[in-house]
């Protein structure tokens, strides 16, 4: 599916790759020399954008948002500028909000910064008591999928003044989350959550140099990057450091994951839970096409050259300290982690599974937001989200995107039109975020790969939990046709 968002990211990407050189080089604890054959390019000229919002004043209207948890509330809200690139933009975001339509943003009662917070019984006890107390609401994704089944919340297709044709709204996750015209979470730029949990193929720079091979920036451009190509170029890359004649902690690495498996079927397109012309949901496992990427990327973690990190942080570790070649992780962990590091680092989509598939596409998660039925303004509320999510898109969407783009060498660019390629066709998966916890596609990956023996049994396990999805279905079903 083709993308909207193109021609604008690419050029707004670019831009502050460029502009960002001189912030970057005043910072010495993050900045990397750039090299003395450094091509310089011209200035971009960002396009001019707009929204389709009518002139409103809402008479200092207090729009207010529930969320959970420190880390996710920074996404979207923030009190005051600090000085930090992301958390200054988000503030201007929401002034230039208020300004313009003359409310006042901010944390709704029962708002909570512990990542310990009940967010369901949060929700559930303030629209049960029918207390109008919020305007949106963001949680956790499976959470909030599975009070949005309760009723809790509005169809987004019904509110006013929300324009998904713009390119702020991401066409690929609309379409994956509408079912018969109905979609009850939105997960847009009003937060950079989704930006930051998009998943990217990381690479170190310095491991194609040593081994004399070209950055693989031409395969995804000639549509030739599969996960054949990454497995070859990742058996490479293996050499036993420490000479004991096994794969360990200690050696160096074609590929080395986490032991979970976020965004790890969404870049395939593989969606069980399928829909047909009329909306109708079915439960559709294709074993086939599940099992070689199973089989490929069992290969690329137990082949002899690649590790499965013995908890979540060692992966980061080993690639931080330039000991694998790839790695699979959200975008966030290039802004927290690997910026600070001295690895220098590009960026890729996940391979294709062959080159007949045409198109990369990258999966994220987020905390998705919702609209409570006790809301009492709807026109009023679809023009916030609107504009909020115009705002972040203009201003936090770069921001981001500046600090993550911390290698500035002469294929700065590169990495900018990677990450544009990855946004083309950035996917939030339906069957991931109504599959409930228990979903055999939330958990297959952990099932096989994380047991004593790893395994590639991919049959016997679609087996076991085909039942149990099934009985999903017929409950989405109800619920968006009953």
């Amino acid at each position: 599916m083709k993308n909207k968002h193109r021609p604008f990211i690419s050029a707004l990407l670019v831009l502050f790759v460029l502009t960002g050189a001189l912030s970057c080089a005043q910072n010495t604890e993050t900045a990397q020399k750039e090299p003395e054959n450094a091509v310089t390019t011209e200035p971009v000229t960002e396009p001019q954008l707009k929204d389709n919002l009518p002139e409103s004043d809402f008479n200092g209207y207090e729009f207010r948002i529930l969320a959970f948890n420190e880390v996710n509330i920074k996404t979207i809200f923030t009190e005051e500028m600090d000085g930090n690139l992301v958390n200054d933009a988000v503030f201007e975001k929401l002034r230039a909000v208020e300004d313009r339509f003359n409310v006042n943003i901010l944390l709704a009662d029962g708002s909570d910064y512990q990542s310990t917070a009940d967010e369901a019984g949060t929700v559930r006890r303030e629209i049960l008591a029918n207390s109008d107390s919020f305007d949106i609401v963001q949680g956790h994704d499976i959470t909030m999928a599975n009070l949005s089944l309760e009723d809790y919340f509005i169809d987004v297709m019904t509110i006013p003044y929300l324009d998904f044709e713009q390119i702020w709204w991401p066409s690929s996750t609309i379409e994956s989350m509408t079912v018969a015209g109905q979609m009850y979470l939105m997960s847009n730029n009003i937060s950079y959550f989704n930006l930051g949990e998009t998943r990217v193929i990381f690479f170190n720079k310095s491991n194609f140099d040593n081994l004399n091979i070209t950055y693989p920036y031409e395969d995804v451009y000639n549509k030739k990057w599969t996960l054949d190509i990454m497995t070859g170029y990742a058996k490479q890359a293996y050499n036993d450091i420490n000479g004991n004649g096994m794969t360990d902690a200690e050696d160096h690495f074609g590929f080395v994951n986490p032991r979970y498996y976020y965004c790890w079927l969404e870049p395939f397109q593989v969606e069980p839970y399928v829909k047909d012309a009329e909306g109708n949901l079915f439960y559709e496992f294709n074993l086939e096409r599940i099992q070689t990427i199973t089989e490929n990327f069992y290969n690329l973690l137990f082949g002899g050259f690649g590790y499965l990190g013995a908890d979540n942080d060692e992966p980061d570790v080993i690639f931080s300290e330039g000991r694998s070649m790839f790695i699979y992780k959200s975008l966030k962990t290039a802004v927290t982690t690997y910026s600070h590091s001295d690895v220098i680092y590009g960026i890729l989509p996940m391979p294709m599974l062959d080159e007949s598939e045409g198109e990369y596409f990258g999966g994220c998660t987020d905390r998705p937001i919702a609209v409570p039925i006790t809301i009492t303004d709807l026109e009023r509320t679809g023009i916030i989200i609107e504009a909020l999510n115009f705002e972040s898109y203009k201003n936090v969407f770069p921001a981001y995107y500046e600090i993550a783009l911390k290698s500035r060498y002469a294929d700065q660019s590169d990495d900018a039109n990677m990450i544009d390629i990855v946004h083309e066709n950035v996917i939030m998966s339906f069957t991931y975020l109504f599959g409930n916890y228990a979903s055999a596609y939330n958990n297959m990956f952990e099932t096989l790969f994380n047991a004593t023996s790893p395994s590639t049994d991919v049959a016997s396990y679609a087996a076991k939990n085909e039942n149990i999805q099934i009985k999903r279905i017929e409950t989405l079903m109800k619920f968006y046709f009953e």
